[in-house]
């Protein structure tokens, strides 16, 4: 152990040994650690039902980026794919009249020239006139392509989008932006993880206990405790984790 792992604040660092853990020992199912953090999310959470899965398409990713994949995946043929995000985002953002994307000039739909996230900004360089309205949508559309939700966990019939925070809160509009992808995912993107048909669709938090998460990070080192040796590297962390938080009155 070093003296930065006393301290060390860095989000990305603890989703990791989380991304670990629940990779552990899945064949126990729901006695694994993914199942005990499904357990715990079960009866924590109101109207969700995690409990006696078969652990059927089982995936566990971290931050996740299947939209802009799968743009990338389907190029140059992107326009039926886009035109459905185009019209997915449309009723997201309450949006009646929106050019879909194959209807844009060619330099903005042309994926050799213009990336979607950059159609705003090519529009105004190149003076092509955009409505409120489109650039509403598409503005949406570049913040889903530069969202990357930091966990995102597929079982049975179920997609599990979680936004986690280590010390800091949670912000509404990340929220939002979270569930609005997840409504993307599920009924746009279901079959590229691995669904037969749309899924039940969650977005929960994990974070510190002040912040009012759906799971907190005291409930993942519980977990954690009955999975490793206290040699282990990730139980370290997570226990240096939990003590900063509780130093800084989070926990």
């Amino acid at each position: 152990m070093t003296h930065y792992d006393i301290y060390n604040r860095e989000e990305r660092a603890i989703c990791s040994h989380l991304f670990r853990l629940l990779h552990e020992s899945l064949d126990k199912k729901g006695n694994s650690p993914l199942g005990q953090f499904l357990s715990i999310l079960s009866a924590k959470v109101k109207g969700i039902s995690l409990d006696n899965l078969n652990f059927d398409n089982v995936g566990i990713y971290s931050e996740v980026s299947i939209i802009r994949d799968a743009y990338f995946y389907q190029k140059p043929n992107v326009k039926t794919y886009m035109d459905e995000l185009t019209r997915i985002v449309m009723t997201q953002e309450n949006i009646k009249a929106c050019k879909l994307y194959s209807e844009l000039p060619e330099i903005l739909s042309d994926t050799k020239s213009t990336h979607p996230k950059q159609i705003i900004q090519k529009a105004d360089s190149l003076n092509i006139p955009l409505s409120e309205s489109e650039r509403q949508v598409f503005g949406a559309i570049q913040s889903m392509f530069n969202a990357k939700p930091d966990l995102v966990i597929t079982i049975n019939n179920k997609l599990i989008v979680i936004e986690a925070k280590f010390t800091e809160a949670f912000s509404k509009e990340q929220m939002k932006r979270t569930r609005n992808i997840a409504e993307v995912w599920s009924s746009l993107l279901y079959q590229d993880l691995g669904f037969n048909e749309q899924p039940e669709t969650y977005v929960l938090k994990l974070g510190a206990k002040k912040y009012d998460p759906h799971i907190s990070w005291a409930n993942v080192l519980d977990i954690a405790r009955t999975t490793y040796s206290i040699e282990d590297r990730t139980l370290i962390a997570l226990e240096k984790g939990v003590d900063l938080l509780k130093q800084s009155k989070l926990s």
